[in-house]
C-alpha cells in the first residue's frame, strides 16, 4: 500500500495537451501565461480560504498583471507531466508579486522560471491601498502555516 502524496499548496501538476503543442510537439511559449494563471489562481483560492477571487464586501478585486518576465530554460512535449510551483513575496501594500518555477515531473528538469506583478483594483478601477482586515489576517495565517510559499525572489531574480 502506497501513501497519497499530499501536494503542497502552491502546486498543481497538468499534462502538456496536444492543442498546447506546435508541430514539432513542443509546447507553445504562450502557453507558460495560462498556465502561470491556473497557479496564482489556485494559491489565492488556498491563501483565503476557498474561493478564487478576492471580495471586499461582496465587491471582486481585480489584480491585472503590470509585469511579467520569464526564462524559458527547457522544453516539454506532448503528454509529459509538468509541476507548477507559485510562490508570492509579501508586500507591505497590496500589490501582488508572484514568483513560477515549471519543471518536468518525471526527471525534475526546469522548463520555465517566472515572475508576475500585479496592481488591485475594485469596481469602477480605482486601486486598493489597503487590503480588509479580514482578508489581511488571512494572508498573514496563511503565510505563517505555509512558509514554503513565500520568497524574497532572490532565487528566481538572478535566474530571470
Amino acid at each position: 500500500m502506497t501513501a497519497s502524496r499530499i501536494a503542497p499548496p502552491n502546486e498543481i501538476r497538468f499534462s502538456v495537451r496536444f492543442a498546447e503543442t506546435d508541430m514539432a510537439r513542443v509546447y507553445h511559449h504562450s502557453n507558460t501565461f495560462v498556465w502561470f494563471e491556473a497557479g496564482r489562481f489556485a494559491l489565492i483560492e488556498k491563501m483565503i480560504g476557498g474561493q478564487p477571487m478576492i471580495e471586499v464586501d461582496g465587491v471582486p478585486i481585480f489584480a491585472p498583471v503590470t509585469k511579467t518576465r520569464v526564462s524559458f530554460t527547457g522544453f516539454a512535449r506532448f503528454g509529459d507531466e509538468l509541476r507548477l510551483e507559485t510562490f508570492i513575496k509579501p508586500q507591505e501594500t497590496t500589490k501582488l508579486v508572484f514568483y513560477y518555477r515549471l519543471t518536468k515531473v518525471g526527471d525534475g528538469a526546469t522548463v520555465a522560471l517566472g515572475t508576475t506583478e500585479h496592481v488591485t483594483l475594485v469596481e469602477g478601477g480605482r486601486f486598493l491601498f489597503r487590503w480588509p482586515e479580514a482578508v489581511g489576517e488571512k494572508m498573514k495565517t496563511f503565510f505563517f502555516e505555509n512558509p514554503g510559499v513565500v520568497t524574497d525572489g532572490r532565487g528566481f531574480d538572478a535566474k530571470l
